[in-house]
């Protein structure tokens, strides 16, 4: 062979083998984009029939011929693995990034559900941001991953700057809150699982699809043992004057931080009571845009999750049949419980029997009722809105289902 022809054939295999190492390196781009969150809690990994594994841990990806063919992942609370073929998923997000995304494609009936529903969310999602626009309402904006990723290292800065005035605080991280407490390792599981429980519980009552943020960052928890030093924490670092005989405070921020602070008390029930309800008053925070919700439905909502996710307590039950009692000689509610900046302690018991009955009444539209404040509207119109009746029909049929007739404001 003339050495202008070896010279072609050595440029032609170059750029054959250039072109195989082209589309090899496509073929593993999945493979490549996934292989550092093996081993780790993935945020949401989505099929196109709509269906969403949240919080799943990656274990393994698999690949054939050079490409990836499916993921194994384990499912939250699962013991046994779930392979996934990647033709069937539409998206997978890891540290609050997309890290694959594809057009779903076939699936049938259950694919086209999916398709519409994702859809819908999204009209939902841009309806409510022109409401808020209408109104002259900021909604909460839309973070990155690297905006996610420094405020947790914001977080985790503060918790070092914590943990030197309080060396016996140990972390605890979960995919959703930084849990930071000086109480036995062996103890805090059931609480760290209230807390996701409540954010699950809530992410269904409003309609967020389980696995898109809702925090900015994390929510971060501290929990003492001590009454004292809960104190402290809250004097040096929160700048709070608290009385004695609070169990916990969720601060909420103006920029979105939201930071829970708590001691545990004797009561372990009561503790994960106060635990979810405390940080309930957070994800509301963190819903949708920064507008306040009225306090009777802030706490009454709160005593609600509390409910929800802590059946054992007993706090709750005690509370609604002294405001029962209270209703029943007043035949009110009590003074300005609509509207005070702080409802008295006899009306915490009014607030979740008041929305127990409106969740029970219509649990969509109580959602609607609670987006409608978040939107800009005032409670009494949004109420009105969403239920198509008058607050004083809907405070008299509260009052006829709990044997108070005639219940007024």
């Amino acid at each position: 062979m003339s050495g202008r022809w070896s010279a072609a054939w050595s440029a032609v295999a170059i750029w054959a083998m250039g072109l195989l190492l082209t589309v090899s390196a496509r073929a593993d781009a999945v493979a490549d984009a996934l292989a550092p969150h093996v081993g780790k809690t993935l945020d949401v990994v989505e099929l196109g029939t709509g269906r969403r594994f949240v919080r799943p841990t990656l274990e393994r990806v698999v690949e054939r011929d050079g490409k990836t063919e499916s993921v194994r992942i384990v499912e939250e609370g699962q013991p046994r693995p779930t392979s996934l073929l990647l033709k069937g998923i539409t998206k997978i997000v890891a540290d609050r990034e997309t890290v694959y995304e594809a057009e779903a494609k076939g699936g049938g009936a259950a694919g086209l559900r999916g398709r519409v529903a994702r859809e819908r969310r999204e009209a939902e999602l841009a309806a409510s941001h022109e409401r808020m626009k209408a109104r002259g309402v900021e909604p909460w904006p839309a973070l990155s991953s690297d905006e996610h990723a420094a405020e947790v290292d914001r977080l985790k800065a503060f918790i070092t700057e914590v943990r030197q005035a309080f060396p016996k605080l140990e972390v605890a991280e979960t995919h959703e809150f930084i849990f930071v407490t000086d109480i036995p390792a062996a103890e805090i599981a059931p609480y760290v699982a209230s807390l996701d429980s409540m954010h699950d519980l809530l992410c269904d009552l409003y309609g967020i699809p389980r696995g898109e943020p809702v925090w900015k960052g994390k929510c971060l928890v501290v929990a003492f043992r001590d009454e004292g030093e809960f104190h402290a924490f809250e004097a040096r670092f929160m700048r709070a004057d608290i009385p004695f005989g609070v169990h916990g405070l969720c601060h909420q921020s103006s920029d979105g931080r939201v930071i829970m602070a708590c001691h545990r008390g004797p009561d372990a029930d009561a503790f994960a009571h106060m635990l979810v309800h405390e940080t309930s008053h957070g994800f509301n925070h963190r819903w949708l845009s920064p507008e306040r919700i009225p306090n009777w439905l802030n706490e009454g909502l709160a005593e609600w999750v509390g409910t929800q996710v802590v059946p054992r307590s007993r706090q709750v039950p005690a509370k609604e049949a002294q405001a029962r009692a209270f209703m029943q000689q007043t035949g009110s509610l009590g003074p300005d419980f609509l509207t005070a900046a702080n409802i008295q302690a006899i009306q915490y018991g009014i607030s979740s029997q008041l929305v127990k009955f409106l969740v029970a009444r219509d649990r969509k539209k109580f959602a609607q009722f609670v987006r409608g404040i978040k939107e800009g509207m005032t409670a009494e119109e949004s109420l009105e809105a969403a239920f198509n009746g008058s607050l004083a029909n809907l405070i008299a049929a509260f009052g006829g289902a709990i044997g108070v007739p005639n219940l007024k404001p």
